[in-house]
């Protein structure tokens, strides 16, 4: 009788101590993807303002050389469709 309460006092305690680590890998589980969702947020912000930087940049040097863009364009132009034909 006793071994079986001994066994019995076992498997509570180890399935205890299975829920407990289970709750504190959930938690530490939440808690990465909390901090990586900053992270990638925070990155995704500092990309933008690049992006928009870059773009506004861009426009500028268009309408300073207007022939440069037109003749990049038209060569681009040429290039993507000579890509797009070709079998």
């Amino acid at each position: 009788m006793a071994d079986r309460k001994k066994k019995s006092t076992t498997k509570k305690d180890i399935e205890e101590t299975i829920y407990d680590t289970t709750e504190k890998l959930q938690d530490k589980a939440e808690e990465t993807y909390d901090v990586l969702l900053d992270r990638l947020k925070y990155e995704r912000d500092g990309l933008e303002r690049e992006l928009k930087h870059e773009y506004r940049n861009a426009r500028r040097y268009v309408r300073a050389h207007p022939e440069q863009g037109l003749g990049i364009a038209f060569v681009a132009g040429l290039v993507l469709g000579a890509l797009l034909t070709r079998k």
